[in-house]
C-alpha cells in the first residue's frame, strides 16, 4: 500500500510538472513600452497593435502563432501622407490603436494630437486607415468627431458600422465620456446619431476619464469594454452590456473587472491594469490583453507593456484572472515557452534597410542615415550618420534611431566607426538612455570643453539641471575599438566606455533608473525609456570637413530579471 502510494505521489508530481511546463505564458507578452494593445484574431494567428506616440514609423503591429512568442509584423503608418509628426512633443503623437475587421478589409483606428498647447487648441482627431494584408495600409480616412481611442465596430447582426470613441460633451464643459455614432467607413462622416453611451462607474465629473472603449459581441449580448480612472495607479477596466449596440447598457456586478491598484498603489508590482481588449483564442478560450505598468522601487521606467491574462464566463459576465490580482510569477495558457531572457539581440546593420524595430523621433523631414554596403572588407558595414543642427533635446528630426528597453536588466552596448579625423566642440556622436526631449542621459565622442582634443563626455538630465563630466580620449581620431555602453538595471542606469574587445569597461556615472520614468513637473510623457545613437552639430550644421561618424554595431545583451511580485526593495 505504501509503495502504490508513493507511485500515486509521484506520478501526482509528474502531471503537475507537466501541467506547469505547458502554462508557459508570462507578462509581460510584449516587453518594452507598448501601451493601449488592441488585438485581432486571423484565424490561428494574432495581430496585436499598440501606441507609438511620436516615433516613427508610427503604431507596431506584432504576430504571434501561439500568444506566448510575438514577432514585429509591420508598422501602420510608414509615409509622411498618412501621418505628420512635425514639432509633436513628447506624448502627443499617435495614440490608441484598435484593429478590426470589416467588409472583408483589415482597419486600424488611431487618433493623433499634436501638441498639448492650449493657446494653439489643436484638439484630438480621429481617423482609420485600411489594409488587405496587415502590412501596407491605406491613407487615412478621417473621422466626424473629434476626441480619442477611436474604435470601428461592426455588427454581425445588422452589417452596420459604429465608430466608438472618448469624447468630450461639448467644446465648453469638455466633460470627457464614451460616445457612438453609426458611421461610413469610406468618407469618415457620422451617418447615425450622435450618442452619449456608458460612462463608467466612476463619478462622471470634470475629472472623469472614461476611454478605451472595445465592443464585441458574445451570444446575445452585446459587450462594452471601457478604461477607467486615468492612466496611472487608478487605471481599470470595468464593462456593460446590452441587446443592442446602440445601449441601453447594463453595467457588470462585479466593476471593475481589472483593477491591480484594488490590492495597493505601492504593494504589488503590476500597476495601472486597463485598456483592455477581450477575444477569442482559436481553440475557444478567452483572454484580455491590457497595459500595464512594472513598478520598481515606485517608477517604471520600462512605461507601460502589454500584459495578458485568462478570462473565464460567469452569468454572461467575463472574471480576468479568475477575479484575482495580476502576479509576475503567474503562468498560463497552453502554449509553447517564452525564451526568458530572450537571445542577444546584434545588429550590424549589414542588411538592405535598417532592421524595423530602430525608430526615429517624429516624421522625419529628411534621410538622417546611410547604410554602408559591405564588400570584402569585413569591417566596412555599419550606419553613417547625417548630423544636423538638432540633437536630442529638440523637439525636431535629430540624427538618432532607437529601440525600446525590453528588460531591466540589460547591457546596451555600441561599436562606433573610426573616423580619419578628430571632432570639435559640438561636433557629437554617442548613446543615449532616452526618455523624451526634456529627459534623457547620454554618454558620446565630442569636442572636449575648454581645451583641445576630443573626450569621452557623459551629460545626466535631471528636472532641468544637467551633470556634464568628460574624461579625455588619448587619440586624434575615433579608433576603430572604442565602445560605448549602458547598463540598465532594476534600480539604476550606468554609463561607460572600453577600448578594445577584451578590455574591461571604464565606468562614469551612475543615476536611478526612475529618472528614465518620470516627466519635468507640467509635462506628459507616456512613453518608457529607449536607447539611442545619435549625432548632432549641436545647433550648427555638421562642418563639411567633419568626419563622417556612425555605429559598426549594437548589441543588447539580457540578464534574468528576478523581478519581485511585490514592490519592495532594499535600497
Amino acid at each position: 500500500m505504501r509503495l502504490f502510494t508513493l507511485r500515486f505521489t509521484v506520478s501526482l508530481l509528474a502531471i503537475q510538472s507537466w501541467v506547469l511546463a505547458i502554462l508557459a505564458i508570462r507578462n509581460p507578452i510584449i516587453s518594452g513600452w507598448n501601451p493601449d494593445p488592441s488585438i485581432l484574431r486571423v484565424g490561428d494567428e494574432y495581430f496585436l497593435a499598440t501606441s507609438s506616440f511620436e516615433y516613427w514609423p508610427s503604431t507596431p503591429i506584432y504576430k504571434s502563432k501561439d500568444l506566448a512568442n510575438w514577432e514585429l509584423f509591420s508598422h501602420a503608418f510608414t509615409r509622411p501622407e498618412q501621418l505628420q509628426l512635425y514639432g509633436t512633443p513628447t506624448g502627443a503623437g499617435a495614440w490608441a490603436p484598435t484593429l478590426s475587421y470589416i467588409n472583408g478589409k483589415y482597419y486600424l483606428a488611431a487618433m493623433t494630437r499634436w501638441t498639448y498647447d492650449p493657446v494653439a487648441r489643436v484638439w484630438p482627431r480621429v481617423m482609420w486607415v485600411s489594409s488587405h494584408d496587415l502590412r501596407t495600409w491605406s491613407d487615412p480616412i478621417w473621422g466626424d468627431p473629434w476626441g480619442i481611442d477611436p474604435a470601428l465596430f461592426q455588427d454581425p447582426v445588422s452589417q452596420k458600422v459604429y465608430l466608438n470613441l472618448m469624447a468630450p460633451n461639448n467644446n465648453k464643459d469638455r466633460i470627457w465620456g464614451i460616445y457612438q455614432c453609426e458611421v461610413d467607413v469610406d468618407s469618415g462622416r457620422c451617418i447615425g446619431e450622435y450618442r452619449s453611451m456608458w460612462n463608467g462607474t466612476l463619478p462622471h465629473n470634470a475629472s472623469a476619464r472614461p476611454e478605451g472603449p472595445k465592443m464585441f459581441k458574445r451570444d446575445q449580448w452585446y459587450y462594452l469594454l471601457i478604461a477607467e480612472g486615468g492612466t496611472d495607479d487608478l487605471h481599470r477596466a470595468s464593462i456593460a452590456r446590452s441587446l443592442s449596440p446602440e445601449g441601453p447598457w447594463a453595467p457588470a456586478p462585479h466593476n471593475p473587472i481589472l483593477f491591480n491598484g484594488e490590492y495597493g498603489y505601492d504593494n504589488l508590482t503590476v500597476q495601472s491594469t486597463g485598456h483592455a481588449t477581450i477575444f477569442e483564442a482559436a481553440n475557444g478560450d478567452s483572454y484580455a490583453v491590457y497595459l500595464a505598468r512594472r513598478k520598481i522601487n515606485g517608477s517604471s521606467p520600462l512605461g507601460r507593456e502589454t500584459f495578458m491574462s485568462p478570462v473565464t464566463w460567469k452569468d454572461g459576465w467575463p472574471i480576468i484572472n479568475g477575479g484575482n490580482p495580476v502576479l509576475l510569477s503567474e503562468s498560463f495558457g497552453p502554449a509553447p515557452d517564452q525564451k526568458l531572457p530572450p537571445p542577444s539581440f546584434v545588429d550590424r546593420f549589414n542588411q538592405e534597410s535598417l532592421d524595423p524595430s530602430w525608430y526615429q523621433l517624429r516624421t522625419p523631414y529628411a534621410p538622417i542615415y546611410d547604410l554602408k554596403k559591405a564588400n570584402a572588407r569585413k569591417d566596412s558595414h555599419g550606419i553613417v550618420f547625417r548630423p544636423n543642427v538638432f540633437g536630442l533635446s529638440d523637439r525636431d528630426s535629430p540624427a538618432a534611431i532607437l529601440r525600446k528597453q525590453k528588460s531591466l536588466n540589460m547591457t546596451f552596448s555600441a561599436q562606433l566607426l573610426p573616423t580619419t579625423s578628430g571632432l570639435g566642440y559640438g561636433e557629437t556622436v554617442g548613446i543615449s538612455a532616452y526618455l523624451s526631449e526634456l529627459q534623457h542621459q547620454d554618454i558620446g565622442v565630442s569636442g572636449c570643453v575648454n581645451s583641445t582634443g576630443m573626450c569621452i563626455y557623459t551629460q545626466l538630465m535631471k528636472n532641468g539641471t544637467t551633470e556634464y563630466n568628460q574624461v579625455k580620449l588619448n587619440s586624434s581620431s575615433i579608433p576603430s575599438n572604442l565602445a560605448l555602453h549602458i547598463r540598465a538595471e532594476p534600480l539604476s542606469c550606468t554609463f561607460g566606455y572600453s577600448l578594445g574587445s577584451n578590455e574591461t569597461i571604464t565606468w562614469l556615472v551612475s543615476l536611478s533608473s526612475s529618472w528614465l520614468a518620470f516627466a519635468p513637473s507640467g509635462w506628459f510623457v507616456f512613453e518608457g525609456a529607449s536607447f539611442a545613437l545619435f549625432a548632432t552639430g549641436t545647433g550648427q550644421p555638421w562642418p563639411p570637413h567633419a568626419p563622417e561618424v556612425g555605429f559598426a554595431q549594437v548589441t543588447e545583451t539580457y540578464y534574468e530579471e528576478d523581478i519581485p511580485d511585490y514592490d519592495r526593495w532594499s535600497v
